[in-house]
């Protein structure tokens, strides 16, 4: 973990509410695995960080990428800056995806999208990736093109049907006829897709590692916040996930 001040490349706008802003942070995007986060000021707007997920790392020049929406004032402070502008940010933070050596399914919902196109750039063998995309909207569809540009084209599904699949990602798994046999599965997106996975997985016996959204506070682990009751006690979404194995988390007491 590093404080580092960088230097704002690009913030372009990928539709009405969500922002891709683009860094230069040599220290985070040396440092950065596949399902980190950082503390990115808000230039006052807000009095605590915004903690957001690492969607895309380049080390060898230097860049950082977030992805996010625009939700209140401090990711509407995010979305107004401006290249050539400075951002203080704090990280990696966190526990992030371990990778395994065998063919992988990655599924992200919504604003869980980012981390899932970090983890498919750090996949080596490309062909063994499926990528399964889900949101309420076609609008609420992010990153499509990116995985594209990876070799990767993903399964889409939307809640209302208006692109891909008619229905959630779970859906979608059984409407492409996606064999999940032998692979490991990575998943990132509202608590009820995931609980659904880690219904899913435990049903057929496979492996799946979740990252979670939580309300991080100080997003180290010093206020504790941010817990969740797991098979190994109560653990801080910040500092121990926020990825864990499906199996360790008790889904059935978190609302």
């Amino acid at each position: 973990m590093d404080r580092e001040t960088t230097l704002i490349l690009e913030n372009i706008a990928l539709n009405d509410d969500h922002r891709m802003l683009k860094v230069h942070a040599p220290k985070l995007s040396a440092q950065a695995r596949p399902g980190q986060f950082a503390e990115l000021e808000t230039k006052g707007a807000t009095l605590l960080r915004k903690p957001i997920s690492v969607a895309f790392c380049d080390p060898v020049k230097g860049e950082a990428t977030f992805v996010f929406k625009i939700v209140g004032k401090g990711t509407i402070a995010l979305a107004d800056l401006k290249p050539g502008q400075t951002l203080d940010i704090i990280g990696p933070l966190g526990e992030g995806f371990k990778i395994k050596s065998k063919p992988a399914l990655l599924i992200g919902g919504g604003v869980g999208t980012p981390p899932m196109w970090f983890l498919a750039s750090r996949i080596q063998d490309k062909g063994s990736v499926k990528v399964l995309l889900g949101a309420r909207d076609q609008k609420d569809l992010i990153l499509v093109d990116e995985f594209e540009k990876l070799g990767i084209k993903p399964i889409l599904a939307t809640d209302n049907g208006s692109r891909g699949v008619k229905g959630t990602v779970i859906d979608a798994i059984s409407k492409s006829g996606l064999s999940m046999d032998g692979m490991e599965m990575y998943a990132c997106g509202p608590f009820p897709m995931l609980r659904a996975l880690a219904q899913l997985a435990e049903e057929r016996d496979f492996s799946l590692q979740v990252s979670l959204e939580a309300y991080m506070g100080c997003g180290m682990g010093i206020c504790v916040g941010c817990t969740v009751p797991t098979a190994n006690g109560m653990q801080r979404v910040c500092k121990e996930g926020p990825v864990f194995d499906s199996k360790e988390i008790i889904w059935s007491k978190i609302r």
